[in-house]
């Protein structure tokens, strides 16, 4: 049967083990030999309170490890650190599952964790290879969310040390790790900006540097620091992992209020980047000075200037165009609002604000926008019945009523044009049927001549079927002659007598056939009787 011990260093290359009375075994009849690991993991425990800076640790007496039940096997890899244990070893929500998992970092594929899928596996000693945030999600996603395991997987990252922490204030080195790494408003090319260089450029000292890991042309994340009283400020990109290894090199969140960055000139202005945890700067003649001052640190455009922003959306941008207003005033807008919020006045020519009431002015396949007021002015009507206002051009006056109406609209009577109410009264007052009779027999004669057109066309159809018939008729007659003609025998001489036996009384076959093609030529020529 197995037994187990507790080993304590002897020398930097021995460990020996020791008595449940901290001394080195044997010593008298004291413990130093525990039957199961429970046993020993709870004697050591004890040693600990006496000692709580000892190295201690459990291992097998006289026997291979093979010798062990699986959970034994994976507590002695642990006990004796063959096995590292993760970050989250110690939680509760972990420790649940711990006797089931034995959860640690893999010995095999570097930043992964293993652990013992079921007791089938630990029997045969396989563990299952993972990536540490898989592993969160597939069993503890109910004590952790996103941002939990987020955390987790960063202080492992962290314990393994795969992201060094990198400070730098080579201007070179920050503008490539801006350009290259996580995305924000300084995190494009040098073209992009209006000053003569990239801007953060200007945090190569004295006072700042710029704190990031990963490669310096694809960085992981980033954050502009103060080294020497180890601030740090908004961070872009892995946050967790960044965070970390700032806060274990003793750096807190705060303000570069006070930091000296370059003073680089452009014109009669200054280079200067967004500045996340910073105000306006000051300029002692050798360098800006962030919070002390009225030199503008919240631009993107990379000049400390003081930035344009639009009336309509109060953003920092660029100029566009002028904007009029119904009372005369103007102020310029910003491209953008230009674009989606203004109306053409067709009659003034100009930009006015899509606040403004504007009326639709129709034409003949066009329309105009012409703002409230200036309609009439635009040469346009206002058409009752139709309830839209049309350019004068397109319509006329009743001259019976003077109203204005599409010219379409009015109908000529004898050089005037009139609309519906204003014809003249019927031609025979008795006859309610005879209401504008004049109108009545316009339309009257326009249906009989569609009439007309359409019994004509049918006339015309019908001809065309008799004339095609006839055509098939004449063919069928002249086909049926054809082959008439070539089944007949061909005739011999009459010599006095019939050579086939006739007699002489009997007509001959050219007799017989003189009459049937005179009959055949004779149907031909008959007039068709059902067409023209």
């Amino acid at each position: 049967m197995a037994q187990f011990q507790i080993l304590c260093p002897h020398s930097e290359a021995e460990w020996r083990p020791v008595t449940i009375e901290f001394l080195f075994a044997p010593n008298g009849d004291q413990q130093y030999l525990w039957s199961s690991f429970d046993e020993a993991e709870a004697a050591r425990q004890q040693l600990l309170l006496r000692a709580p800076d000892a190295q201690l640790r459990i291992a097998l007496a006289g026997a291979e490890i093979g010798d062990v039940d699986w959970p034994v096997r994976e507590k002695l890899r642990f006990a004796d650190g063959t096995y590292a244990p993760t970050p989250w070893h110690e939680e509760p929500w972990y420790q649940e599952k711990h006797d089931e998992h034995f959860c640690h970092v893999s010995t095999e594929q570097a930043g992964k964790i293993a652990f013992t899928e079921n007791a089938a596996k630990g029997e045969v000693d396989r563990q299952l290879v993972m990536s540490p945030g898989r592993y969160l999600h597939r069993f503890f996603s109910a004590h952790l969310d996103n941002n939990a395991i987020e955390g987790w997987c960063a202080r492992l990252s962290v314990q393994l040390a795969e992201d060094a922490l990198k400070i730098t204030q080579d201007a070179d080195e920050i503008e490539e790790v801006y350009v290259g790494g996580p995305g924000s408003c300084m995190s494009h090319g040098a073209g992009d900006f209006e000053s003569y260089c990239h801007p953060v450029r200007v945090y190569a000292g004295p006072d700042t540097a710029l704190a990031y890991i990963g490669a310096r042309d694809d960085a992981r994340a980033r954050s502009v620091v103060w080294p020497e009283l180890k601030i740090y400020t908004s961070i872009y990109g892995d946050v967790s992992r960044l965070k970390l290894l700032l806060e274990n090199a003793g750096y807190a969140k705060g303000s570069l209020n006070g930091a000296r960055i370059r003073r680089l000139v452009d014109g009669g202005s200054f280079v200067v980047p967004y500045i996340d945890a910073g105000d306006d700067l000051a300029d002692d003649g050798e360098y800006l000075i962030i919070g002390h001052g009225e030199i503008p640190s919240e631009n993107t455009n990379g000049l400390g200037d003081r930035c344009w922003y639009c009336p309509r959306c109060d953003r920092e941008t660029t100029p566009h165009e002028d904007v009029y207003f119904g009372d005369g005033s103007s102020e310029e807008w910003c491209y953008n609002c230009f674009t989606d919020h203004t109306v053409f006045c067709a009659h003034n020519e100009r930009s006015y604000s899509d606040a403004e009431t504007f009326i639709t002015v129709l034409a003949d396949g066009d329309e105009h926008d012409v703002l409230d007021g200036y309609v009439e002015a635009f040469g346009a009507v206002y058409i009752e019945d139709r309830g839209e206002w049309w350019l004068a051009i397109c319509c006329r006056q009743c001259d019976a009523s003077g109203e204005w109406y599409h010219a379409a609209d009015l109908i000529e009577y004898h050089g005037e044009w009139l609309c519906a109410d204003y014809l003249p009264d019927p031609f025979d007052d008795d006859d309610p049927s005879l209401a504008n009779a004049h109108v009545l027999a316009r339309d009257w004669f326009r249906y009989e001549m569609s009439a007309i057109e359409i019994e004509v066309a049918k006339w015309q159809a019908a001809g065309e079927r008799a004339r095609e018939e006839r055509l098939r008729r004449e063919q069928e007659a002249a086909e049926r002659l054809r082959l008439d003609t070539m089944q007949s025998p061909p005739l011999e001489p009459f010599a006095g007598g019939c050579a086939h036996g006739n007699s002489p009384e009997t007509p001959g076959l050219a007799d017989g056939l003189a009459p049937a093609v005179a009959a055949s030529v004779a149907a031909m020529a008959i007039p068709c009787q059902t067409g023209a």
